[in-house]
């Protein structure tokens, strides 16, 4: 078993990532690196979850592919990812999220392979400037909502070389820091 979890954001999901993530190429490219299920957060966006899953559902079973990758949905949990993450880490697979900072930090203490696709249509885009410095530093990888598939294959190889977070150096003290003193030293912002 190998399993890819997506999460969107639960109060105002990522509808976009939902379409992208049950997208052919998306499919295509879980099959090839041999995820067999996968597993979306849709928050309060289930219409189009199960709109998009009947037509990937559909592309699979056309592909005679049906068999290889189950494709599953859950809602928003309030008691958070725990189980999700754990399961993703025991099969050696893969986190694709949207790039909000509490989902980032929650996936990267597992040390598993994140993916974290920015949504560009924020007005400050700050997502995709955390996206980017954090690729830079080997925490993650960045996804692009338009095409996904390149992220998945890169994320087996990945696993090899991403960078411990926090940083070993953040010492004893790593556990009570902010998320902001993390990421100010994780930059390099130092006092």
């Amino acid at each position: 078993m190998k399993v890819c979890f997506v999460t969107t954001g639960a109060t105002a999901p990522f509808t976009a990532l939902i379409e992208s993530v049950l997208s052919p190429s998306s499919l295509d490219a879980f099959l090839k690196e041999g995820y067999t299920h996968l597993l979306v957060q849709y928050g309060t966006a289930k219409e189009i979850y199960t709109d998009r899953a009947k037509a990937a559902q559909t592309y699979l079973q056309q592909s005679q592919k049906n068999r290889e990758l189950e494709i599953g949905g859950m809602d928003f949990n309030p008691d958070g990812l725990k189980e999700q993450f754990k399961l993703v880490q025991e099969s050696k697979g893969l986190v694709i999220s949207h790039a909000g900072s509490g989902s980032i930090l929650e996936a990267l203490r597992y040390q598993i392979p994140l993916a974290v696709v920015p949504n560009t249509l924020l007005l400050d885009n700050h997502q995709e400037e955390l996206a980017v410095a954090m690729e830079r530093s080997n925490y993650l990888l960045r996804g692009d909502v338009k095409n996904l598939a390149p992220a998945i294959a890169k994320s087996s190889d990945f696993r090899a070389k991403m960078a411990q977070f926090p940083p070993l150096t953040s010492g004893k003290h790593r556990e009570t820091k902010s998320f902001a003193d993390i990421m100010d030293e994780t930059m390099g912002f130092l006092d």
